[in-house]
């Protein structure tokens, strides 16, 4: 069965309040961060310095690693998603068809005209001026002149494949994810197992599923296959997607085929995966639901589930690391976690 995930989770009326390997009190006034906050995506800048956004249009700096935290104005109360950091250039997709655009590192944001009211889970610019943000409704909003003026259109696939009701659902699958790895060639993840490649600067997509079709998998329909939530291309030929029932599939061949990725678990995971993330030296990293975060070193076949040092009682929704070293984890709750050693330990932000 296929459901319709939304990024919006439950919350809490309670606060939290530097980063700490266990919950300390802070004193409410001192407080930035909440537990009924919901962070849906962080980019790391630098090995100090990290934006956060989520639910209601709320963004947080930090500039020393997690000590401190600064509330930025984004200018809405509408839910933000997706960041998109080139150089000063920053980018940011949301509800309700929001792009937003900061020319100055993220201090200061104004609202850019999207074409769509689609919300819009993703955001990708292959160079200085043309970029792309995917959304609800196969939609795929452009432009190419760095925003100042974007193109929403709806993409479409064949469906003379599949019965009546199959091609019924697939009419308008959910965009969750793009990435591209050069001008030419990029990449959509999404609904039903959505995984379409373009070779053309992103004007025509064409799906490359089918290849996860295999008796070795178990799966024989295209309406079994599983939605994909989050895409890391790794290089023009190898990337990882990831997302419901934890799956995350791999290829190494430019998306002629897809492979589900071995895991070594003491039980499986029934929870969607959001994000995977390959850092600098080859490590990867993925995480969902259920404060699940799966870790993959360099070198190993088989995912294990990652130890933070403390039990998550939310889901999880992004990763990011500045280098090898530094990063970051984000989800529900208000939770933030940082690590400055590659993973090995993990500190939660108390803001």
């Amino acid at each position: 069965m296929h459901l319709r995930i939304s990024f919006a989770a439950l919350g809490l009326s309670a606060v939290l309040g530097a980063c700490h390997s266990e919950m300390e009190n802070v004193p409410l006034s001192d407080q930035k961060i909440y537990f009924s906050d919901k962070f849906y995506d962080v980019k790391a800048l630098s090995s100090d310095r990290a934006l956060i956004v989520g639910y209601g249009g709320k963004m947080l700096e930090t500039t020393d690693g997690g000590a401190n935290f600064d509330r930025i104005d984004s200018g809405t109360d509408l839910a933000l998603y997706k960041i998109f950091a080139r150089g000063n250039q920053l980018w940011i997709a949301g509800q309700e068809g929001l792009i937003l655009n900061s020319a100055d590192g993220g201090k200061t944001w104004q609202k850019q005209e999207s074409g769509t009211k689609a919300y819009l889970f993703s955001i990708f610019f292959i160079n200085d001026n043309h970029g792309f943000a995917v959304g609800d409704r196969s939609t795929v909003t452009e432009t190419t002149d760095g925003g100042k003026t974007w193109k929403a259109r709806e993409v479409t696939r064949s469906t003379e494949a599949a019965d009546t009701d199959m091609a019924l659902a697939m009419q308008d699958p959910i965009f969750y994810d793009i990435h591209f790895t050069n001008e030419q060639t990029g990449w959509i993840a999404g609904e039903f197992g959505q995984l379409l490649k373009s070779t053309d600067g992103g004007q025509n997509w064409i799906p490359h599923q089918n290849s996860l079709m295999t008796p070795e998998s178990g799966i024989v329909d295209v309406m079994d296959l599983p939605t994909f939530f989050g895409l890391f291309m790794i290089s023009d030929q190898e990337g990882l997607a990831a997302g419901l029932d934890g799956k995350i599939v791999r290829t190494r061949d430019s998306g002629a085929t897809w492979r589900f990725e071995p895991m070594k678990l003491a039980f499986p995971i029934r929870d969607p995966l959001y994000q995977p993330y390959v850092t600098a030296d080859g490590t990867g990293w993925a995480v969902g639901a259920a404060g699940e975060v799966l870790h993959l070193p360099p070198g190993q076949a088989e995912w294990t589930r990652a130890d933070l040092g403390m039990q998550i009682y939310t889901w999880l929704r992004a990763v990011d690391f500045a280098d090898a070293q530094n990063g970051w984890l984000v989800g529900g709750y208000g939770y933030i976690l940082r690590t400055t050693d590659g993973g090995k330990t993990w500190k939660l932000c108390l803001g």
